[in-house]
């Protein structure tokens, strides 16, 4: 299937409408909450219920009235039973919104009436931290630049986040993500992070987990529309660094707007679907899949993915062969609502309506090919070399090959793949970031800017 071209149609008057407005910040708590065990079940005579543990500011309970040591019963009447759905039901809710809780308060039911305060916005001593937005169909997205604090016009990067759906305002400080943005702008370069359509405080915007392929894309191509018309943006110098799913993302843009570079990290060139295949064949047996086992897998496995991307079937249609709706589920996670890992199954399957060998035959810019070896998602060098070698094909000499030693998907150091896949946890992944991968995309964008 050919690509399609991402086109946007906006009305004049809703354009008006949304950029004069401001997005107005979504609602927050500003509390840590746990699911209620049954002792304190049993000691309020209540049967379900979450506990305020900690209010993290006074001005907060202010606002929603709430205090430590409250079991939320329900908000605007629907039920908390475990401490997740404080975040479902409040999901959609923004500062200023009227919330009504019922709860314990010293073995005593009673009803409140609170305002719900706003999420903190992200600061910083260092950087110029901005907070905009930009229409989206009939809502409004999200983004965060971090700016170098100085009068002149400076160079800019479009960051490009992974997979997930997840919010990128305001995350801890040792998120991977956030070093490296926090870490190019020390270095002198504004660089910009897009909320997915769905996420952090986004307006009207589809949920993240039902959207399709091509209306990511189309927000992406839209935010590096935005990036360019800040007038601290030096527009001769505009990058885009993508990472992981944002690797594939990034040369579609590239294609078809005009930036100074392009980095990618952990991505592929391959058809999604010949990807995935070799996901199940071959990272299974790296995390301890046994191979024989694993093999006589790959048949359903093999069915699936014709099913999906050739076929163009819907899971559900699959599912009902019994030893695929095992596959289906086993393997990719399927919810039996429409989602593969998480996502819809229509984002994955529109991966494949772009071949990423031309959509990188057309990147006219110089690009940067970050290749982990200890990589585990993305554990094939050859994808990346090929990406290298396409680039240099159609435009000799723009495309540069860079093997970061030891480095895992989430630009953790280790001392070997087995090292990092011993070491998939949080806390050794924020304690290990990687400096290398800053240093090598400033030295490089550097180089670019100065061979002009």
């Amino acid at each position: 299937m050919k690509s399609r071209l991402i086109t946007v149609t906006i009305t004049i008057l809703l354009s008006v409408s949304l950029q004069s407005q401001e997005i107005v910040r979504k609602g927050f708590l500003g509390a840590r909450i746990v699911t209620a065990n049954d002792s304190v079940l049993k000691s309020n005579s209540i049967k379900h219920g979450v506990l305020i543990d900690k209010i993290v500011k006074k001005e907060y309970s202010k606002k929603h009235k709430l205090r430590e040591g409250d079991i939320l019963i329900s908000i605007n009447g629907k039920r908390c039973t475990k401490a997740r759905d404080v975040t479902t039901i409040l999901k959609d809710k923004r500062s200023g919104n009227e919330v009504t809780f019922n709860i314990i308060r010293k073995k005593r039911e009673k009803t409140i009436k609170g305002i719900l305060p706003a999420k903190p916005m992200e600061k910083s001593d260092k950087h110029d931290i901005i907070y905009d937005q930009f229409s989206f169909n009939k809502g409004a997205i999200r983004v965060i630049v971090d700016k170098p604090k100085t009068d002149k016009k400076v160079p800019a990067v479009l960051f490009i986040q992974g997979y997930t759906c997840s919010s990128l305002d305001n995350t801890s400080p040792d998120h991977p993500y956030i070093k490296l943005v926090k870490g190019l702008c020390d270095k002198g370069y504004a660089v910009m992070r897009m909320e997915k359509p769905g996420m952090g405080d986004n307006y009207n915007t589809s949920d993240c987990s039902e959207i399709d392929f091509h209306t990511e894309v189309e927000a992406f191509s839209l935010a590096l529309e935005k990036l360019k018309t800040y007038d601290f943006v030096d527009k001769d110098n505009v990058f885009i660094w993508g990472h992981s799913m944002g690797g594939v993302i990034a040369p579609i843009i590239a294609a078809q707007q005009n930036v100074k570079g392009v980095a990618v990290y952990g991505c592929t060139i391959r058809p999604w679907r010949d990807y995935l295949n070799d996901l199940f064949r071959i990272q299974s047996i790296m995390v301890g899949a046994d191979p024989v086992e694993n093999d006589k897998g790959m048949k359903a496995y093999a069915k699936i993915l014709y099913g999906l991307f050739i076929d163009k079937k819907h899971p559900d249609l699959l599912a009902k062969d019994p030893e695929l709706k095992e596959a289906l589920k086993n393997g990719f996670s399927y919810d039996g609502k429409g989602h593969i890992w998480t996502r819809h199954y229509k984002y994955i399957v529109q991966i494949d309506d772009y071949s990423l060998f031309e959509q990188w035959s057309k990147v006219k810019s110089n690009v940067l090919v970050f290749w982990g070896d200890a990589d585990l998602e993305a554990f094939s060098e050859w994808d990346h070399k090929q990406i290298t070698d396409v680039v240099n094909k159609y435009n000799p000499g723009k495309a540069t090959y860079y093997n970061i030693k030891n480095t895992t998907h989430s630009f953790a150091k280790v001392k070997s793949m087995q090292h990092g896949i011993k070491n998939r946890n949080w806390k050794y992944i924020t304690s290990n970031f990687n400096q290398e991968v800053i240093e090598a995309t400033y030295n490089w964008m550097n180089n670019v800017i100065k061979n002009k």
